[in-house]
């Protein structure tokens, strides 16, 4: 039982070392097409298909936290890239 026990402990503490601290949810996306992700918006550059509020999206190029010009964003739903410019903090 105790085996069990720490097995259990282990594979619990292990999925925390393979979360990915890079993927957002999508909080509000504005008739101009502006996302706003991680308290920050990004204003898509071109037409992002079929994105909606809470999506998942992964930053794979860009900065989640707005200090970058242009950012990547995969949604992981859909499995489409957007392109986006990176704008201020909303204060």
């Amino acid at each position: 039982m105790r085996n069990l026990v720490v097995l259990i402990l282990v594979l619990l503490s292990s999925t925390s070392l393979f979360a990915n601290d890079n993927i957002y949810q999508i909080d509000t996306l504005t008739d101009d097409d502006t996302l706003l992700i991680n308290g920050i918006n990004f204003a898509t550059q071109a037409y992002c298909p079929d994105i909606e509020v809470g999506d998942e999206v992964e930053f794979i190029s860009g900065d989640p936290k707005g200090n970058c010009s242009e950012a990547e964003i995969l949604n992981l739903r859909t499995n489409q890239v957007c392109h986006t410019w990176c704008q201020s903090p909303i204060e």
